[in-house]
């Protein structure tokens, strides 16, 4: 594969002060967090278009729910691109959320070993959250597949579990898949479901917690698989998945002070037509997964009683 990405962005010295990279500040900050959220490239790059007013009301969402930004490393590499180098607007709006005082953790996926590692005092127990994670994961036609077919020593370890006393397999498996990023995979996505599985096994995460925001149907249709695949006797807490419509109805119902134009700002970026989304009213047996409404027109649903209820 080329290389066509990099870890770390050229320009990384502009937001540097204005994220969390070390471990163990990371843990404090996840564990007080009310919320994590794991953005994805797409709503990141969505909301990171947004006017200051629009912003500033989904900044003020997320103080008041306690919510706790997580960009993992393979989406700081997404949102780098080619030029290997942050947009102005990404910049911008890291700093907008900091300046605001809302925590930004830049999130290496192998992170989780160590915050497990707190809870857990086997590395056999640990690595196996990793194995069953990858398992529900797994693609035939994916980066992670294609990177573990690669490697018959990784793949024996993290698929099959084989040697699970070793403590570097979280470093060794995300490295390796990272370095294999391509274009047009979905390996961002994949990563985060990895991640979310991992830690909604931690004891005392509430359901909730951990949330997912993206506005990639296909990623959230994956993040929604591996869960559900996961067998009842070792699923961990619930995770929620956001859109921006789902959002903009959750910040609705929780009093932002929001107008109709400001809703269909947000609601509007990154779309050129109508908006489709999965929902349900209160005259539906199931949820209708292709209803299709402009912005001005969901945004008055949001704002019925009655309305639509906003699936993703």
């Amino acid at each position: 594969m080329a290389a066509a990405y990099i870890e770390t962005p050229d320009n990384w010295l502009e937001i540097e002060a204005h994220v969390c990279t070390e471990i163990d500040d990371i843990k404090r900050v996840f564990y007080q967090a009310d919320k994590v959220f794991f953005y994805d490239a797409c709503s990141f790059q969505r909301h990171s278009n947004l006017k200051d007013v629009e912003r500033d009301i989904l900044i003020r969402y997320f103080d008041r729910q306690g919510i706790t930004i997580f960009l993992t490393r393979c989406i700081l590499m997404e949102l780098s691109g080619d030029q290997h180098s942050l947009e102005r607007r990404f910049i911008d709006y890291i700093k907008s959320l900091d300046d605001a005082g809302i925590k930004v953790v830049l999130f290496n996926e192998e992170y989780a070993y160590s915050i497990l590692s707190d809870c857990f005092s086997s590395i056999e127990r640990i690595n196996e959250y990793l194995m069953w994670a990858v398992r529900m994961v797994y693609s035939p036609v994916s980066t992670i597949a294609e990177t573990l077919e690669a490697d018959r020593k990784l793949n024996s370890e993290v698929r099959e579990g084989k040697n699970l006393k070793a403590s570097d397999l979280y470093q060794r498996f995300f490295s390796a898949v990272r370095g294999n990023k391509d274009h047009e995979d979905n390996l961002g996505e994949e990563l985060i479901a990895i991640c979310v599985h991992i830690l909604s096994n931690l004891p005392g995460v509430a359901d909730g917690k951990l949330c997912v925001l993206t506005d990639d149907k296909g990623a959230a249709g994956k993040i929604d698989s591996v869960m559900r695949k996961t067998s009842p006797g070792n699923r961990g807490s619930k995770i929620v998945l956001f859109s921006t419509p789902k959002l903009v109805q959750h910040m609705f119902q929780e009093q932002i002070p929001l107008s109709e134009d400001e809703m269909v700002n947000i609601l509007s970026q990154g779309i050129s037509a109508n908006i489709l989304i999965m929902g349900i009213t209160d005259y539906d047996l199931e949820v209708d997964a292709k209803i299709s409404l402009s912005c001005r027109d969901l945004a008055r649903e949001i704002m019925k009683s009655n309305g639509i209820k906003i699936v993703f």
